[in-house]
């Protein structure tokens, strides 16, 4: 009985060691199991993170180019603003001094510089100037001045220029750099459609400060701003001395007109006097020729043959012309000095033509000239001195009928325009030549024609017409070509 229970004991014992064995075993299996399922776990996490690594590496990679990007555009669009605000001041002035004025300390530090030179060349003397030298000392410009005519940079660099001490230099690049004491810097050309003007120049010394491309950019913008404001600032000199020339000049020739007017009026005041003391000689023996010619042909002293009688005629004929060329002189001269004074009385300009028309009734008739005369009875009445404006009427008329051939037109017209009286006196003679017509009024002018080679005159009949006209205030004017007629125009003041 006791063995009994032993061996059951110890298979029960065992039967339990077995079962513990087996569960162990199946919990190792589980344990391996769960153990390859969380290491791939943790390989699955690691591959995330690491992709997260790189993809954070990236956004921080393309966050810096963001931000580097915005502070350039950011950079850009201030120095836009600032050359905005320079262009506006260089359009509004034409003084090179005031222009260069306003490239200050102030503005190079708005572009994002600290240093900055404009150099220009004089066009005469060869020799530099420093307008503006934004960082530099006197005895500084002075070098780089010598430095620069020394190796003809304005002319040696003919494009925009970058040099940065980080990148890779050639030997003339780190020159400039030790010249103009920077690190990085930009230089362009100052070139004018005539000629190169010189160069400017913005730099920093900082060492964590860089120019860009972006920076040439602008720095070529400022370039052809200073260009034009340097051209329009010669070229506004030029013409500046230019007015001064030609106002000293005109105020010259006006002092020279001036006098020489003034010597005009003399002679012309000494010639007026002079014809009208001649004139005034030649009145008595004209009138005593004509005297004693009237009593010879009217047989106070004796039978006068038929000869002497015709040449009597003659001498009587001739003195009649002479008086009325000596008259004629005489009311030129008077009415240039002021002497003879217009008896202005309102007049019906109709009747006046009328009584010209029929003292030339004969001539018209012998030349069978149709003449139209048309005055409306509505026209207004002129102000004009009766006997004064008859002789102009006489001399226009006559004119008309000697160069209008038999059966030819005549008309007078007469009409309101622009508050005067105007009459035209219109002929379908031979016409005046083109060259002929600024020179009809002169005294004693006779055109070149065969009417006039004919019928002898002193051609002072109408230089009268134009001062009798003018002594009225009005004007006179001729219109004409060779073979089409002419017409003669004079204005009278209205009542």
């Amino acid at each position: 009985m006791f063995k009994l229970n032993i061996g059951i004991v110890f298979a029960a014992t065992s039967a339990i060691i077995v079962g513990a064995f087996v569960y162990l075993v199946i919990l190792t299996e589980k344990q391996k199991k769960a153990r390859g399922n969380l290491q791939r776990s943790l390989d699955k996490l690691k591959k995330a993170y690491d992709e997260l690594d790189e993809q954070a590496k990236i956004i921080v990679k393309k966050d810096l180019e963001l931000n580097k990007t915005q502070e350039e555009l950011d950079k850009k669009i201030n120095s836009l603003y600032t050359l905005h605000k320079l262009s506006k001041a260089i359009s509004s002035t034409f003084d090179a001094e005031k222009l260069f004025s306003q490239i200050d300390k102030t503005f190079i530090s708005e572009l994002g510089f600290d240093k900055g030179l404009i150099v220009l060349a004089s066009k005469d003397t060869k020799e530099l100037s420093l307008p503006v030298a934004v960082g530099y000392p006197p005895e500084k410009q002075e070098k780089i001045k010598k430095f620069l005519s020394e190796k003809n940079i304005l002319n040696t660099i003919r494009q925009p220029l970058l040099a940065d001490k980080s990148l890779l230099l050639d030997a003339a690049k780190k020159e400039l750099l030790q010249i103009f004491d920077l690190s990085s810097l930009c230089l362009v050309p100052i070139i004018s459609q005539e000629a190169r003007l010189g160069l400017i120049m913005i730099g920093t010394d900082l060492p964590y400060a860089r120019v860009t491309e972006g920076d040439l950019e602008i720095l070529s913008i400022l370039s052809g701003q200073i260009a034009g404001g340097v051209e329009n600032a010669k070229l506004y000199e030029e013409l500046w001395q230019s007015h001064q020339y030609l106002e000293q000049r005109v105020a010259q020739r006006t002092k020279e007109l001036a006098s020489a007017n003034e010597k005009l009026k003399k002679i012309d005041k000494l010639k007026s006097e002079f014809v009208s003391a001649v004139s005034h000689e030649l009145r008595t023996p004209l009138t005593s020729i004509k005297g004693y010619a009237a009593i010879l042909m009217a047989g106070k002293l004796g039978v006068v043959p038929a000869p002497v009688k015709e040449r009597l005629e003659k001498i009587n004929k001739h003195s009649d012309s002479l008086t009325k060329l000596v008259n004629d002189l005489l009311d030129i001269s008077r009415i240039e000095s002021g002497k003879v004074g217009m008896k202005l009385e309102k007049l019906n300009l109709k009747d006046v033509v009328n009584e010209v028309v029929d003292i030339t009734a004969p001539q018209i008739k012998e030349k069978k000239i149709q003449l139209a005369v048309d005055i409306p009875g509505k026209a207004p009445a002129c102000l004009a001195d009766k006997v004064q404006l008859g002789r102009v009427l006489t001399n226009l008329l006559g004119n008309a009928i000697k160069f209008t051939p038999e059966k030819g037109k005549i008309s007078i017209k007469a009409r309101e325009v622009e508050g005067l009286l105007q009459i035209d006196v219109r002929d379908s003679g031979i016409g005046i030549g083109e060259e002929e017509l600024a020179k009809i009024f002169d005294e004693f002018y006779r055109e070149d024609n065969a009417i006039n080679q004919k019928i002898k005159g002193a051609g002072l009949g109408l230089s009268l017409v134009k001062h009798i006209v003018e002594a009225h205030k009005g004007k006179v004017w001729v219109s004409s070509k060779l073979g089409c007629g002419a017409t003669f125009c004079f204005t009278l003041p209205k009542a």
